[in-house]
């Protein structure tokens, strides 16, 4: 068998066209010289390059033709080299050298995207906090010790803040905070706990309603009422929350009408907030809520973020009329009255949320 024909025989052998018994004499002939098995070895990489070759140029074609879609811009040419392909060798290492270019290329646009990604993500951050890693108070021990309602010994996984939008139950609170909850305890800064369900979620603004499993809960009115109308930059904010066992006081004020990235649902408020704060009211200096905190810019100190009460309301009319009461929310006892009174009002309302997993 010479050369040419031996070329030709491995050429069927490798794209399938020898028939049953062909291929098992081919297969015969290449256990029993490794001169002819080594060839056919070496012809099936070639083609594979070959292929790879083909690819690389059908993709530089394409960007060409994105290329010339626009506006050209003058560039002096080299003069193109001539080459002349003299051995198999010679393709075979043009080829590879062509893969390996594409590989790196690809890699390093896969690089670049991932570390765009994480530095976007990188910036903004919850605030929910990490309930097994925090040492609780010996004021909140004995809390526990002389109260009947008391959530489970165990501390949580999980803890954040929610605040009543109801005299029956009804909380708001972060997506966040409850995702992937099996049971949820919420306490008051009197040390009294209560266990809750999640009743509607909404992902996308991060916004959970929880309901007090106890149906006869009650509470007395509410003391503030939900903002309608958009508060402008620099008008001062208040929040209260719970980044540690006891309710924590905070202050600032509105830096811009939208949150991170351009989010037109929230407002971007310069206040200093802490794991625990997710879920927190944040109220103007009439006692109306103006949005609920839901995360803080990571790579600086006092930027914080709130989803706007204008989208809460909408969510909250999607609640059943029958069970939640949208009158709870329109009156306003705050107003008028100096910060320690309104505090004094307010935290009534507003409690620690545990989340076990």
């Amino acid at each position: 068998m010479n050369d040419i024909h031996l070329i030709q025989e491995i050429e069927r052998y490798l794209d399938g066209e020898m028939s049953t018994p062909e291929r098992e004499a081919f297969d015969v002939l290449r256990r029993s010289d490794s001169n002819i098995d080594r060839q056919v070895t070496e012809h099936q990489l070639l083609l594979q390059q070959f292929r790879a070759n083909g690819q690389r140029k059908a993709l530089l074609r394409k960007m060409e033709a994105i290329h010339a879609q626009m506006p050209a811009i003058p560039v002096a040419q080299p003069a193109t080299p001539v080459v002349k392909m003299r051995s198999k060798r010679t393709w075979l290492n043009l080829a590879a050298a062509a893969c390996i270019a594409l590989l790196t290329s690809l890699g390093t646009i896969a690089v670049m995207q991932k570390a765009a990604k994480n530095s976007s993500t990188a910036q903004y951050e919850d605030v929910r906090r990490v309930l097994n890693n925090i040492q609780r108070s010996q004021n909140a021990l004995n809390r526990d010790i002389n109260i009947i309602k008391k959530a489970p010994l165990n501390p949580g996984t999980y803890g954040g803040t929610c605040f009543a939008i109801s005299r029956n139950g009804y909380m708001v609170t972060n997506y966040h905070v409850i995702a992937g909850a099996d049971s949820i305890y919420i306490q008051n800064n009197k040390g009294e706990a209560f266990k809750a369900v999640s009743v509607f979620e909404d992902v996308s603004s991060d916004l959970a309603v929880l309901r007090i499993a106890d149906s006869g809960f009650r509470s007395p009115s509410l003391p503030y009422s939900l903002k309608q109308q958009p508060i402008r930059p620099g008008e001062e904010v208040f929040t209260m929350g719970f980044p540690r066992d006891e309710i924590v006081y905070g202050k600032g004020y509105i830096s811009a009408q939208t949150g991170f990235n351009g989010d037109t649902l929230a407002y971007q408020v310069s206040i200093q907030v802490n794991p625990g704060n997710s879920g927190a009211p944040l109220l103007d200096n009439n006692g109306e809520v103006i949005g609920i905190i839901t995360g803080k810019q990571s790579t600086s100190d006092g930027i914080a973020f709130a989803v706007k009460s204008g989208h809460l309301k909408r969510l909250l009319d999607e609640l059943p009329k029958e069970r939640f009461s949208r009158k709870d929310l329109k009156g306003n006892q705050l107003n008028g009255l100096n910060r320690v009174e309104q505090l004094k009002k307010l935290e009534e309302f507003v409690y620690m949320v545990k989340v076990y997993n």
